[in-house]
């Protein structure tokens, strides 16, 4: 295998796969729920849910990610970064329990907002993980594969309700099969990241230096790169130190009262906000519904939900090509603004042709709208999606990542929220007119992105630290960690002794 391969195969980078399997249950979770709703004996076994009742069954999964989100600023920081992850396997396992066995809808609530809890804590866990083992010129991949076993669950989840309706209307398989596959992935992320190195970064933060050290050898040294694992370790050590020097402890108040900390969390929170307001998550929990609005059976809607299914991964896969490099903004201006067109072709098919339960007004028409939803789904996926995962942690220092990205996944699961629990009341009252909201939000999104977010392509942790006033630049535009890159050895070199001889303290509370 050539050496470029290997490298794309890294030991962090496996690490970083292994630990986006909380990316997987989050999409396997919210993936599930879409065909069962649909499923005959789901219907008879729960009373034909009504409207606000199916978005109450959607919706609470989202009320117990923004719970486990909120919980991981404390757990992450508190226990590490492994043992928060392990505690929300756990809890996604016994959420997997409760849904399986469920026998009234009660049930079957506690156990969606007991997996939406542990989805929570591990998708507000896993990129901080991630980003804080990575090497620069892979930290963007690294954090993206999350997308991709986003997209991954979702693939599966569709699939396995396609196939669910073959037990017949009435097996409760139909939809409990799903509901049990969910706790397998919870389990074997819960049981093997506590086999993991821990963040050396948040052993650092917590003074055990010589723990942190042996981690980090065991994740970069390959037998051949001591001196670069001394320099580098030198570097991080170096710039953590003089975070706690200054920063003391921080305080949930301290990141709205500090201005350097309401700019980034603006920032970290803001590419969520897109990404919910983008319209994926309507789409996606909500497909059987626009396909039952364009005259498709049960059956239709199902397969044709499958094939969406297959669309995120592969363009997901696509994403990790370039996703390194090419810059962070120009992808989200370029993504949103391709999802403002989409929603607007929907939006004037829809309103053209509107579609007449049982009949078929435009079959031309129809095959554009389903053309458009499967479009909006590439485009997320391979733009939108894996910036979602790979900016916020990387706008954060050590000290506060954990805290900070807490906030931003529940602004995040707060919105998805709002959408999931509205969108199928929205869609009974209004119809094809609620698409024009996501005409307006994606275009808004993309123009409050090119004007003020800054790019952070190429650069270390410690160097987008030092960007914001946190740290002093004794390491800027060197700690790259690309050992191929020109110059390395004399970047490397400089920034070393620079560290050492670094005294005065940055302007990190400014």
């Amino acid at each position: 295998m050539a050496p470029h391969a290997l490298r794309a195969f890294s030991r962090t980078f496996c690490i970083g796969l292994f630990l986006s399997i909380g990316g997987f249950l989050y999409g396997f979770d919210s993936g599930i729920i879409t065909p069962s709703l649909v499923q005959a004996n789901f219907r008879s076994t729960f009373d034909d849910p009504p409207p606000p009742l199916r978005g109450a069954i959607v919706s609470i999964y989202q009320a117990g990610a923004w719970l486990g989100s909120a919980s991981v600023g404390f757990t992450s920081d508190r226990f590490g970064r492994r043992r928060a992850i392990a505690f929300g396997a756990a809890i996604g396992v016994l959420g997997g329990v409760f849904m399986t066995a469920a026998v009234h809808v009660g049930m079957l609530i506690v156990g969606r907002l007991l997996v939406g809890y542990a989805v929570g804590t591990m998708t507000g866990v896993s990129p901080v993980f991630s980003s804080e083992i990575a090497k620069t010129h892979e930290r963007g991949r690294i954090t993206a594969v999350n997308q991709m076993m986003v997209a991954w669950g979702f693939f599966v989840a569709n699939w396995t309700g396609y196939g669910s309706q073959f037990f017949g209307a009435g097996s409760s398989l139909q939809w409990r099969l799903g509901f049990a596959i969910q706790a397998i992935p919870a389990f074997v992320l819960g049981v093997g990241v506590l086999f993991l190195p821990e963040s050396p970064r948040w052993l650092l933060l917590k003074g055990r230096e010589e723990e942190a050290e042996r981690s980090f050898h065991r994740l970069h040294h390959d037998g051949t790169n001591d001196d670069w694992c001394t320099r580098e370790f030198s570097i991080i050590s170096s710039s953590i130190r003089e975070e706690k020097a200054l920063q003391l402890d921080i305080s949930w108040g301290m990141l709205l009262s500090q201005s350097a900390f309401r700019k980034r969390l603006f920032f970290g929170s803001f590419v969520w906000a897109a990404a919910m307001l983008s319209g994926i998550s309507f789409v996606q929990y909500y497909q059987p519904s626009l396909y039952a609005a364009l005259s498709f059976d049960a059956n239709q809607q199902l397969l044709v939900t499958g094939l969406y299914g297959c669309i995120g991964p592969l363009a997901c896969i696509v994403s990790l090509f370039f996703v390194d490099k090419v810059g962070r903004r120009p992808i989200m201006v370029t993504s949103l603004g391709l999802l403002s067109a989409s929603y607007c072709v929907i939006t004037a098919l829809s309103a053209t042709y509107p579609p007449v339960r049982g009949q078929t007004s435009n079959a031309n028409a129809q095959r554009a709208v389903v053309a458009m939803i499967f479009l909006v789904s590439a485009n997320y996926s391979a733009l939108l999606g894996p910036m979602t995962w790979i900016i916020p942690p990387e706008y954060f220092n050590t000290a506060v990542r954990a805290k900070a990205n807490a906030v931003v996944q529940v602004i995040h699961y707060s919105i998805s929220l709002v959408i999931t629990q509205v969108s199928p009341i929205a869609l009974t009252a209004i119809g094809w007119r609620y698409y024009i909201v996501f005409c307006l939000t994606n275009g808004i999104c993309a123009v409050v992105v090119y004007l003020t977010y800054p790019e952070t392509k190429g650069r270390s942790l410690e160097d987008i630290a030092q960007m914001f006033g946190d740290v002093p630049a004794v390491a800027q535009g060197t700690y790259n960690g690309n050992i191929d890159s020109p110059g390395y050895e004399k970047e490397k070199e400089a920034a070393f002794e620079s560290v050492q001889r670094a005294k005065v303290p940055g302007a990190f509370l400014q």
